[in-house]
């Protein structure tokens, strides 16, 4: 373009560039603004937990490595977001390298909440103080039972029948795994030193799978472990006691409020229309959740202490103590007295562990030291070790009385075949202190002119010893009582045991206590012991 003048030609890409700026419509902006108040309403609701992480810190949840620590992070994730939409707290889950690792992280206040096992909560309530919320359910039961298997053509059809075998374990360091069948062995008289190899795989299933490959001759798993094998070739040898399910524990320092929230919350959840899908990853099987005690466990603290007499995993702090004398297997005492401890308890207003020593000989030491608060023995034992000043309360029927009878037991067929034939040999007997276990029996001899010499008798602890120490052949006869003989009926083949001879009834056990009981609590003791029924015809706890 020409201009007149001093006007310069400047051609059109000899001009300056501009930078271009958007200039947005106001129907834009007003629809922008709308856009961004919504989001601030939305991020700022308070019914989104992400939104209170600011006000409360995360509540944090520990779980034991039972799978791969992605595989737990992946099966706990729907209840972690069920309990932060809930509880409206977001939540940091965190599984644990080792189950020991636990008990620290809760002393240190670097945790909130737990998943554990049986076995580990007891340790826990020894050492931090924690609460039970709930416990798990598992197809309708919130319990249950390991057992020992052998492979189904198996030559071994009595667990009594296990020594020199070889034995594999699974997930030992839990209680299904570990602890039961340990037990179970135990009652018979076995532990790992009587097989001839035992390994641990880590794994239930590998464990049953060793078995059914003729590697190992018996394992130890929970029920459900064999089930869920379908169409193998395993038999069930035998059943345990049965003990409380898995449990989520929670801080005490969270405070009785919160805590309660948080029983309340889960229980809600574990009766939602849409549990399965919030829970049910956590375990096969599981099914809801049911209210957690305390006392639900006290049976795996007496199996722990049994294991290992010098734990007393069952003593708490502050509680008082029931010293028992230990003539029985410790969960068949357990299963007898739980009934008289919950009644004790309601009386009362106190809670009495349950303490059962090694042997009848420290259950002295132990009275006369002092070392319990209330003592149940039977009537011959209270005589002997009776002390000024010790209370007496009154008998209790811990045996029904169709059992309550001492034996003399023999193998058949063996060198003794009549009472007489007793003068010299070796016999087996729980105490020389005991009246179902040796003085019943040693008044029936002498009725019988027969004597014998305190030298002949091999002390072995518990009738159940004696039953085995007779059934293997280790010793020529044994002093039971026929109660103790009935309850490994399963265990034995029958035809390998001969009664010799029963004694007449024996007296019922008597329950004392230390001098300076309280009278107010004497009165609860006595009032309890009125309300307590008979034990069944049928000998069952």
């Amino acid at each position: 373009m020409i201009l007149s003048g001093n006007a310069k030609t400047v051609s059109h890409s000899s001009r300056p560039r501009v930078p271009f700026a958007f200039r947005p419509a106001p129907v834009l902006l007003s629809l922008l603004c709308f856009f961004l108040c919504w989001a601030a309403l939305f991020l700022l609701s308070p019914s989104i937990p992400s939104a209170r992480a600011g006000s409360a810190p995360p509540l944090r949840i520990a779980l034991i490595p039972l799978r791969a620590p992605s595989r737990m992070y992946r099966d706990f994730l729907p209840l972690k977001h069920a309990l932060e939409q809930r509880l409206q707290r977001s939540i940091d889950l965190e599984v644990v390298r080792k189950n020991s690792k636990i008990a620290g992280l809760f002393k240190a206040g670097k945790i909130d909440i737990a998943f554990v096992c049986p076995t580990l909560y007891c340790e826990l309530r020894r050492q931090t103080p924690v609460v039970p919320l709930v416990r798990l359910r598992l197809n309708g039961r919130d319990y249950y039972r390991s057992v020992l298997v052998v492979r189904r053509d198996s030559p071994i059809t009595r667990a009594a029948d296990l020594m020199d075998r070889s034995l594999v374990y699974g997930r030992h360091s839990c209680p299904g795994s570990g602890l039961l069948p340990r037990i179970m062995l135990q009652r018979l008289g076995l532990s790992d030193d009587d097989f001839f190899e035992v390994v641990k795989l880590g794994n239930d299933e590998s464990a049953l799978l060793a078995v059914m490959a003729r590697m190992f001759d018996v394992t130890g798993v929970p029920e459900m472990a064999v089930h869920s094998l379908a169409g193998n070739s395993l038999r069930i040898l035998r059943y345990s006691e049965p003990i409380p399910q898995y449990l989520f524990v929670a801080r005490q320092g969270l405070g009785p409020e919160f805590v309660r929230t948080l029983k309340r919350v889960m229980l809600e959840i574990g009766q939602a229309p849409d549990r399965k899908a919030l829970i049910g990853s956590i375990e096969e099987g599981v099914d809801g959740f049911t209210d957690a005690r305390d006392s639900d466990y006290d049976i795996v603290r007496v199996l722990i202490d049994s294991l290992d007499p010098g734990r007393h995993t069952s003593l708490q702090p502050g509680e008082p103590a029931l010293v028992v004398e230990p003539l029985y297997y410790g969960a068949d005492l357990f299963r007898r007295l739980k009934p008289m401890l919950s009644r004790l308890r309601q009386e009362t207003g106190t809670r009495y562990q349950l303490r059962i020593p090694r042997d009848i000989e420290e259950f002295l030491a132990m009275q006369a030291q002092g070392r319990g608060d209330l003592y149940l023995q039977e009537a011959s034992l209270f005589e002997h070790s009776r002390r000024p000043g010790d209370v007496l309360f009154g008998p209790v029927a811990l045996l029904p009385p169709a059992l309550n009878r001492g034996l003399i037991l023999v193998r058949s067929g063996g060198a003794v075949q009549g009472p007489a034939d007793l003068r010299g040999r070796k016999i087996a007997v729980p105490s020389l202190l005991s009246e179902g276990g040796y003085l019943a029996q040693d008044r029936l001899l002498a009725q019988q002119g027969v004597r014998l010499e305190p030298g002949q008798m091999v002390r072995m602890g518990t009738c159940e010893q004696v039953v085995m120490a007779v059934y293997r052949g280790k010793v020529d006869a044994g002093f039971v009582t026929l109660d103790a003989l009935r309850r490994l009926e399963g265990d034995l083949d029958p035809g390998r045991l001969k009664i010799l001879a029963r004694t007449p009834p024996l007296q019922e056990w008597v329950l004392t206590g230390r001098a300076g009981i309280p009278e107010t609590l004497q009165k609860g003791i006595r009032d309890t012991l009125r309300t307590i029924a008979h034990p069944a015809a049928s000998g069952q706890p």
